[in-house]
């Protein structure tokens, strides 16, 4: 299984729950980086900024991206580990989600993410055993 798990993309500070137009250019970015990767997939939470960042992905894959949110790190967990082992997944989350669902998922720790840090892009290659493998990733313009 691949899962991509990332922050959502930036967001304003009034009104708090939408993106700003570098956000917006850094969801487009992530749809056309992973249309060609076979996500089918995507757990976000209630937010509208996790919903904005999705949009774009959910545009280019019309109705191939089955999209499922979710606001708990235990039953996100739960249910990529649910999908199929040669699954492609996508996780939106928040800053103090995405380190336990990384690791709740087998992968090492990833640190504190910053209150304006929104180009973190982590991917878990999840073998059959369960055993991760975690690569970090930059993604867009830097924050």
């Amino acid at each position: 299984m691949i899962v991509f798990v990332l922050r959502h993309a930036d967001r304003q500070s009034d009104p708090a729950d939408d993106l700003t137009p570098a956000g917006q250019e850094r969801a487009e970015l992530l749809a056309r980086m992973l249309a060609d990767s076979g996500v089918r997939f995507a757990y976000r939470s209630r937010f509208v900024r996790a919903r904005r960042t999705l949009e774009p992905l959910e545009q280019t894959l019309g109705g191939a991206l089955a999209i499922e949110e979710i606001d708990d790190v235990q039953r996100t967990v739960n249910a990529v580990k649910s999908r199929p082992a040669n699954a492609v997944v996508i996780v939106v989350g928040h800053s103090n989600t995405i380190g336990p669902i990384v690791e709740g998922l087998g992968g090492k720790s990833v640190g504190p993410i910053r209150p304006n840090e929104f180009d973190k892009l982590f991917v878990l290659f999840v073998g059959p055993t369960g055993m991760a493998t975690l690569l970090p990733l930059r993604y867009g313009a830097v924050t």
